[in-house]
């Protein structure tokens, strides 16, 4: 028997009701609750840049799977960066990954720059469609002292995190990202002092060394690839919040 699929998007200043409902419930299927109201407001409602695209994918009627394109501008040009991309177990292994992709694609059009940091699931499905792999980040490291934060995104989007606060260090404060179950934490960069008041201190952490790897096999080392359509893409460091 052969299955229909249908594939819908919505942009999120015009957003559909059902379409994203169902983007919701997919994402908290697959990867447990953590897409409430609050987040979908303060992650594509609230975003400083505009609109994001979530599309959702239906097979016999029955939502399949879902991505979103979240508008996440890098150097001034208009950029996506496909996020909370989710297939639901029955519905793997047959193609729609791709095809929630491609369809998404040909929305924004070739011009637009598209990226994302895949997950040992997805990686494979961006290289087979021939995603550049553009870079490897390591997932505990420490950027150059010099890298600032944007104080509107910090505030934004790095604030609405789990995790993040400020440390003080040799004159210039700092937002990190630590877990609870390390004393280990990311240094994500630096701030102003207006931008860091906004943020709990963190105390107590240390701080790993800086250094990028080029590994030959997805995760090697506990890193991070950047998948992208742009052979020179480079992404922020506090922009990656899948470090």
């Amino acid at each position: 028997m052969e299955h229909q699929t249908r594939i819908e998007s919505y942009w999120t200043d015009q957003p559909s009701n059902a379409l994203k409902n169902d983007f919701i419930r997919l994402a908290n299927t697959v990867f447990g609750s953590f897409i409430n109201e609050s987040y979908y407001q303060k992650k594509f409602v609230e975003d400083l840049y505009g609109p994001s695209l979530v599309t959702v994918a239906y097979v016999d009627g029955t939502p399949a799977g879902a991505d979103v394109m979240w508008r996440n501008d890098l150097g001034g040009r208009v950029a996506y960066q496909t996020v909370d991309t989710c297939v639901l177990e029955q519905f793997r292994g047959k193609g729609l990954f791709k095809r929630i992709t491609q369809y998404e694609l040909d929305l924004l059009g070739s011009e637009a720059l598209v990226y994302g940091f895949p997950n040992g699931n997805s990686y494979p499905g961006y290289v087979k469609m021939g995603w550049l792999v553009r870079h490897f980040y390591k997932t505990l490291c420490r950027p150059q002292k010099g890298v600032e934060i944007d104080p509107q995104y910090a505030v934004w989007w790095i604030k609405a995190q789990p995790g993040i606060g400020r440390i003080h260090r040799n004159g210039h404060d700092y937002l990190v990202r630590k877990s609870k179950s390390t004393p280990v934490a990311t240094l994500i960069g630096k701030v102003d002092p207006e931008t860091a008041k906004e943020f709990p201190e963190t105390a107590g952490v240390w701080l790993l060394k800086h250094f990028d790897t080029k590994p030959s096999i997805y995760n090697k080392n506990r890193t991070i690839p950047l998948v992208c359509n742009e052979m020179h893409m480079e992404v922020p460091y506090w922009k990656i919040d899948a470090i």
